[in-house]
């Protein structure tokens, strides 16, 4: 016996209380609808939320995404997923993608392939059974990520070669965030990353308020050598963002690992190789900071920053989005 909730249902509040899960998410995550499934003596076994007004598309097709998923077996996660595909597929929808809250500025994404690294900073993790539930009831991978990581960062760096006379003759300059006036800077990498990911996978705009609330007080408090800005006549055209692996400091007391979260440069052709050089140098950075380590951060398979870390990273961790046809 189970009983699914929604948010329309009257005494809903005090379930999420129930279910772990902060019911702010639902709001800053704009949300469509959220349900809960309960047991018989009235547990929540089950919990997700689904997105159909602004979810990300694929290929023109009609998208809805499900995200914010919990469920603590196969049989309640079957029943959750059943009920979300049938409201998306009511309301128009003609696929369902997740694990994915809403579009890919939030969290999305299962660890598919673990290895035996720990999750680092800003990384998603979840049980290994819950890719298990989507694939078993009708989801079939839809895109793969991967994170690399190269222990020895001082001697295994990108090749350059002529890459840096080549920037430097294009009147490019590179220098850490402004820190004390960093609204240009900040400004000129939000036009970065809507120009450069706009041909990304599932990409969706985000307005520039929504990114100021979301990434600038996480980029604010980044060491400023840690994250790079490239600059040419004055516009930001590329940036490199690399916090330390504060989750390091829950399993030993030294942080000496990087997370290489984020590089964007402007689609144009003198801009061509500037990824590798703003690597290059913010590795530097990193070494002369005492850093050994840096993490390759959830790549789409297909992106070219991935085809640049395999020159020096190795293997680490593999992740999956899901999709499931929701017109058979």
């Amino acid at each position: 016996m189970y009983d699914i909730f929604d948010m329309q249902s009257p005494d809903y509040e005090s379930i999420v209380d129930r279910t772990g899960f902060d019911p702010d998410h639902l709001e800053n995550d704009q949300a469509d609808q959220h349900f809960a499934v309960l047991d018989s003596k009235d547990r929540v076994r089950a919990r997700c939320s689904v997105w159909w007004r602004e979810a990300a598309q694929v290929n023109g097709t009609k998208t809805g995404a499900i995200g914010h998923y919990a469920a603590t077996d196969e049989s309640f996660g079957e029943t959750l997923l059943e009920h979300a595909c049938r409201e998306l597929k009511n309301r128009g929808c003609e696929l369902a993608v997740g694990p994915m809250d809403g579009n890919t500025w939030r969290r999305y994404r299962f660890v598919t392939e673990r290895g035996t690294a720990k999750p680092f900073f800003m990384e998603p993790d979840n049980p290994d059974e819950w890719p298990i539930h989507f694939s078993r009831h009708g989801f079939k991978p839809l895109a793969h990520y991967v994170s690399e990581i190269n222990p020895h960062m001082s001697v295994r760096q990108p090749e350059i070669g002529s890459l840096r006379q080549k920037i430097k003759n294009a009147g490019i300059s590179i220098a850490s965030l402004d820190t004390v006036n960093p609204e240009t800077d900040l400004d000129g990498i939000y036009d970065v990353v809507c120009e450069s990911f706009k041909d990304a996978f599932m990409y969706t705009t985000l307005d520039r308020e929504s990114y100021r609330r979301m990434y600038v007080p996480l980029l604010r408090n980044v060491d400023p050598r840690l994250m790079l800005v490239a600059k040419q006549r004055g516009e930001v055209v590329g940036f490199i963002f690399a916090p330390p692996d504060m989750l390091q400091r829950t399993y030993q007391e030294k942080i000496d690992a990087i997370v290489i979260k984020t590089i964007a440069i402007l689609p144009r052709k003198e801009l061509s190789g500037l990824g590798r050089i703003l690597i290059v140098d913010m590795l530097a950075n990193a070494v002369e900071m005492g850093f050994t380590t840096a993490i390759s951060a959830l790549m789409h398979t297909a992106n070219r920053s991935q085809k640049i870390s395999s020159d020096c990273a190795g293997p680490m961790r593999g992740y999956s989005v899901f999709a499931r046809d929701l017109c058979k």
